[in-house]
């Protein structure tokens, strides 16, 4: 048998630790930051479909639409985190909130996301909801 072998049987090298290191780091790392950004992105649609068919909803509507849809990503949003502005001719939804991320029940880090849309009203014979 090949002392070598017998030698280091059972140990890992610190280049190899040092990798697996990295590699808990990272996914650890994703799996704290990557769900806020998704449902960042993903509100940012939602808002931006919601300012196309304003025409069809009164501002109660649409902050109850666009609450609804946080709600289904986890976003922590309320009536004060939203502003609807409805002009004559166009409508301007703002949306602010902050996630707070928790490292190891030891260090915080507020992640600040900002939505701002606007969009052209449409002219609708529909009676507003």
């Amino acid at each position: 048998m090949n002392e070598n072998c017998v030698k280091e049987a059972g140990f890992i090298s610190v280049r190899a630790l040092f990798w697996l290191l990295f590699l808990a780091v990272s996914f650890y790392g994703a799996y704290m930051f990557v769900p806020p950004y998704v449902g960042f992105y993903m509100l940012k649609t939602e808002v931006e479909e919601e300012a196309r068919v304003a025409h069809m909803y009164t501002d109660e509507a649409l902050e109850s639409r666009i609450t609804g849809k946080a709600a289904a990503w986890s976003i922590p949003l309320g009536p004060e985190n939203l502003e609807i502005i409805r002009g004559r001719y166009q409508i301007r939804i703002t949306v602010d909130y902050t996630v707070t991320l928790n490292f190891l029940d030891r260090y915080d880090r507020e992640l600040v996301y900002n939505i701002d849309v606007s969009e052209p009203l449409k002219a609708s014979g529909r009676v507003l909801q």
